[in-house]
């Protein structure tokens, strides 16, 4: 997160309830209040096989890697 400061820009304008940021969503996962703590992951996408897509109807697998952002409160980013 260090290397992209326009992501704790994002979180931080996230946690606050930004219309500006929540429509760049495809849905407002938080319609009546922001949330309190917001934390991010990072995942390796693959393209299923034929045969998991067959299975499951899943076009995409993924697998978890690290915490990217741990979980946060807007009071934390704005600590010094």
């Amino acid at each position: 997160p260090q290397e992209n400061p326009w992501f704790i820009g994002l979180i931080a304008r996230l946690l606050q309830g930004s219309d500006d940021v929540t429509q760049l969503l495809a849905r407002n996962p938080f319609p009546d209040q922001p949330p309190r703590y917001v934390r991010a992951m990072f995942y390796r996408y693959r393209f299923s096989s034929t045969e998991e897509l067959r299975k499951t109807g899943a076009w995409w697998k993924r697998q978890e890697l690290r915490e990217y952002l741990p979980t946060l409160s807007l009071d934390q980013l704005r600590a010094p």
